[in-house]
């Protein structure tokens, strides 16, 4: 009743690859036929609390190799007009192509200024890209049918141990429904 659990499950996967798949970079899966059993533990507290989380591992066989995933998410929530989330996840696959270790990790931040007006921000990290990304949006609530947002990314990325500009996009989105 708590609204914590846990979870094991048994995940048989099939695959029917028509083109080569590049998985990391340098691994690249070639066409085929490919069946393999998956495998997840996960235990995840309750949503309820000003501090949750969960945590996934995901292990088992993946194209001929095997694959381990670990998925985390910690949130701190101590009031309703704040909440913080940070999130990693971490692969290690084996294959008889090569092996591979990816990492992402990210943090997003919610400020609900009114029940009219919230901001979130959320940046990334990638080891593969070696880049970091943001996106930030605000959404205005003008009307009971109508909200205005405005978005705002931004990427840059490790090149030659020096960082530097990916790409910058703004976008503004108008929405309004329209009842009769």
């Amino acid at each position: 009743e708590s609204g914590d659990r846990f979870e094991f499950n048994w995940v048989p996967t099939g695959e029917r690859l028509a083109e080569p798949f590049e998985v990391a970079p340098g691994v690249v899966i070639p066409p085929g036929s490919y069946d393999f059993t998956r495998w997840r533990l996960e235990a995840q507290f309750a949503s309820q609390r000003k501090l949750s989380g969960m945590i996934t591992w995901w292990f088992g066989g993946f194209y001929n190799g095997t694959l381990h995933q670990v998925d985390w998410n910690l949130t701190w929530n101590p009031s309703p007009l704040f909440t913080l989330d940070l999130s990693a996840k971490h692969n290690i696959g084996h294959l008889p192509v090569g092996a591979f270790t990816q990492n992402v990790a990210g943090a997003r931040l919610r400020l609900n200024l009114s029940s009219d007006l919230t901001i979130a921000s959320y940046i990334q990290y990638d080891t593969d890209s070696k880049s970091v990304g943001t996106n930030t949006r605000l959404r205005w609530t003008f009307h009971p049918q109508g909200d205005l947002f405005i978005i705002y990314n931004h990427n840059i990325q490790d090149r030659l141990d020096r960082w530097s500009f990916a790409s910058n996009q703004l976008l503004i989105k108008l929405q309004y429904a329209l009842r009769y």
